[in-house]
């Protein structure tokens, strides 16, 4: 029996103040033709005036216009219709302009003959969305308040859908920007694909319509396969299809959305006014198998993909808010829980990880023992970050059941950039990292994964869908010991930075991932060894960072080992230099030879004699040439770190009293110079130049340091910026600014979850 039918009204007081207006203007949009725009709000009730009057929804009875609307959500807490007048007056003085000759109020707790209005209580409304199939299936918050009663037990009986699973879902899911389109493209074309990442709702929403669709009599039937939508088939009767990857697995089958694309041109010619398909597939295969049907029957008689693909990402931050609030409110947590969400809400719903299955990890696992623990902000932050991050079992089911290409491929993204990479890039890691068998186009296999593991970007690029992907398939690669040594032997630098890298994972908890034995130190060093030749600048740099942060958060067990590759490396390197007698990059030298101080055994220093001849000024000095400051400052920067970490070198070159002569030539330039026609940049540079040999102790510092304070007295004429007469706002851009429901984001999550 329904709570209606026993006489019970549904649960508003669940719904909160945001969700609850939204039942509200729905209702009246269908059933009085209220718009859905023009709605004022404020702290006690949002309102509307309707000039010609409404009809009250349920009665039949027009109300004299101008008519105010006006809809109020009171706390359980509050006594039935407590303060109902006071806020209908407040809001009357406010639409005072318009006149108002009646008034229709909504709200959640009984009405009473008490208040000077046409008030629709909670009993009214229970009866209002008992009758209105069109209203459950566009606010299906509903469901989860009593309406999913209402499913009829012949539809029920004749559908194969997980009908638990969905009644499972109606407590806590929201109705988004993402199920509101897909509702509109599902009643227009009868057929909606919904895409997007894994874990933002494609399944919850497609699961929700056919809860919603049963209260209307309408069979629902979950499909893994075409061959299963035939079977279940029926004309004369009114059936949802819900074509999903996931029902029964956890699996990703990249070839499941093929098979569907391959039957779109019979699916699509059936379905009609009582039949409707929703699918969640990647946007690649449905677009192939729609450019088949227009190429072979034309387009007159089949939607574009823009219009029936919906993309189930991008939440809003009223989205969010309205999630975690509908989890905690469904877990039914102990006050201190509920205290510790009001408080920190924010730093939950501004994760910029936030998924709402995360959401309801987090909410059902360790939200309780934090509030119990009293957790600091630090830690819920820390603790929200990890449930944001870490893989779930879903995630490892889906990457253990790819084909060896596709595992490859994605093994493959972990040797370059975690930057989105663009395909030539991706290519060539698949290349390095490929095997015998592995012949598919590296292209194909990523139009297969995206959407699930990967999203395209901007110009083509690939990345991860979420970075918890990159670290279950490090983790995966990490616990495999032939499949780690493979990877070290075939990568180029980005993957042996990833072996090297500290302070990975959700928590800072992963060092070292791919370094567990002595063959995958081997394996690194092997492969360093012959990457080291090609390495330009940049990259030794990338190198030389990732062994200094490695050494410094090593142990005692991976020190010994860390210290020979160390070393091997220092040494390959300054064997390179020296070999090659090109000039060194000063910051490149620089880490190196602080790398060089940290080993146990000091490495042979590199010939660097081409360095310094390519530098050193000479007599012939030509202080105005900007070429020549640019070089002496590249050169005091050498003398500065050779006088730090190898003053031998420094002496060999016969510093500084070889070079005397010309250093007294550049501080009396510097002392004479007109400054004021010398661009900034180039007066900046002379500053850190003057103080350097001031430090070396190559020159009087007393005249070193008024030469740099006579640079910093130069002060250049501001440009003054152009003047922008200020415009009217249009009235359509006022409107929308009056009617914004909030003053912040953070405010309108404090306010909704304030309801809990």
């Amino acid at each position: 029996m329904s709570e209606r039918e026993a006489g019970r009204p549904y649960r508003f007081d669940e719904l909160g103040w945001l969700q609850f207006e939204r039942l509200c203007q729905e209702l009246l949009a269908l059933s009085a033709d209220v718009d859905r725009k023009g709605w004022s709000r404020d702290s006690r009730a949002c309102s509307v005036v309707v000039p010609d009057g409404v009809v009250v929804p349920g009665v039949r009875r027009r109300l004299a216009g101008p008519t105010l609307v006006l809809v109020v959500w009171a706390r359980p807490s509050a006594a039935p219709s407590e303060g109902l007048n006071a806020i209908i007056e407040q809001t009357l003085a406010g639409w005072v302009a318009r006149e108002p000759r009646s008034v229709l109020a909504l709200t959640n707790v009984a009405s009473s003959d008490a208040v000077d209005a046409t008030v629709l209580g909670a009993r009214e409304l229970t009866a209002l969305v008992a009758g209105s199939p069109a209203l459950r299936l566009r606010v299906p918050t509903v469901l989860g308040i009593g309406a999913a009663d209402l499913v009829i037990p012949a539809a029920a009986d004749a559908s194969t859908a997980d009908l638990a699973a969905a009644r499972a879902l109606a407590p806590v899911f929201v109705p988004t920007r993402a199920y509101e389109v897909v509702v509109e493209v599902l009643e227009r074309h009868h057929f909606v694909v919904l895409t997007g990442p894994p874990e933002m709702g494609k399944t919850a929403i497609a699961r929700t319509i056919g809860l919603a669709s049963l209260t209307a009599g309408w069979e629902v039937h979950e499909c893994i396969r075409p061959d299963e939508l035939w079977a279940r088939y029926r004309r004369g009767r009114r059936q949802v299809f819900i074509a999903d990857d996931a029902f029964g697995s956890t699996e990703y089958r990249p070839e499941a959305a093929e098979r569907w694309a391959l039957e779109l041109d019979r699916v699509l010619r059936a379905m009609d006014d009582e039949h409707r398909l929703l699918w969640t597939s990647r946007p690649a295969p449905f677009k192939a198998g729609l450019r088949r049907i227009h190429r072979e029957h034309g387009i007159e008689h089949f939607p574009r993909p823009a219009q029936v693909q919906v993309d189930a990402t991008d939440l809003d931050v009223a989205e969010k808010a309205l999630i975690l609030f509908r989890h905690a409110k469904a877990a039914s947590l102990p006050a201190e829980a509920v205290e510790l969400v009001k408080a920190e809400g924010w730093t939950i719903v501004g994760h910029p990880h936030f998924t709402p299955e995360r959401i309801r990890r987090f909410v059902s696992n360790r939200l309780v023992d934090l509030s119990a623990r009293a957790a600091s902000r630090a830690e819920l932050e820390a603790a929200v970050a990890a449930e944001l991050r870490e893989p779930t079992d879903a995630m490892t089911a889906s990457f253990r059941a790819l084909s060896d290409p596709h595992r490859a491929l994605l093994v493959a993204l972990l040797d370059t950039s975690p930057a989105p990479v663009g395909e030539r890039e991706l290519a060539a890691a698949f290349r390095r990292h490929g095997r015998a068998g592995l012949g598919q186009h590296p292209g194909e296999l990523v139009d297969r994964l995206t959407d699930h593991f990967l999203r395209l970007v901007d110009g083509g690029a690939v990345t991860w869908v979420h970075p918890s992907w990159r670290d279950l398939v490090i983790e995966q690669l990490s616990a495999d010991a032939a499949e780690r040594e493979r990877f070290l032997r075939a990568s180029a630098l980005d993957g042996l930075l990833l072996a090297l890298s500290t302070a990975g994972g959700v928590e800072g908890e992963r060092h070292l991932p791919l370094l567990h034995e002595d063959r995958d130190w081997d394996a690194a060093g092997d492969r360093l060894a012959e990457l080291i030749p090609e390495l330009e600048g940049p990259d030794l740099t990338r190198l030389f960072v990732a062994l200094g942060e490695a050494g410094d958060a090593s142990d005692d067990q991976t020190r010994w080992e860390l210290n020979y590759l160390l070393e091997t490396v220092l040494g390959l390197v300054a064997r390179r230099w020296s070999h090659e007698r090109r000039p060194v990059s000063i910051g490149v030298l620089q880490s190196w030879l602080r790398l060089a101080a940290s080993c146990p055994t000091a490495p042979p220093l590199p010939e660097l004699t081409g360095t310094w001849v390519e530098l050193v000024p000479t007599s012939a000095f030509a202080f105005d040439v900007r070429e020549e400051r640019i070089r002496f400052d590249d050169w005091t920067s050498l003398c500065e770190v050779l006088a730090s970490h190898a003053p031998q070198i420094l002496a060999a070159f016969g510093f500084p009293e070889q070079q005397r002569e010309v250093i007294e030539s550049f501080v009396s330039a510097a002392e004479t110079a007109d400054l004021a026609a010398l661009p900034p940049a180039q007066r900046e540079l002379l500053r850190p130049i003057l103080r350097r040999l001031s430090r070396l102790g190559v020159t009087d510092p007393v005249r070193a340091a008024n030469a740099a304070a006579r640079l910093a007295t130069v002060r250049d004429e501001p440009e003054l910026p152009e003047v922008y007469p200020r415009r009217r706002i249009s009235a359509e851009l006022r409107d929308l600014l009056n009617a914004s429901l909030i003053h912040s984001d953070q405010a309108l999550v404090t306010r909704v979850l304030r309801d809990l």
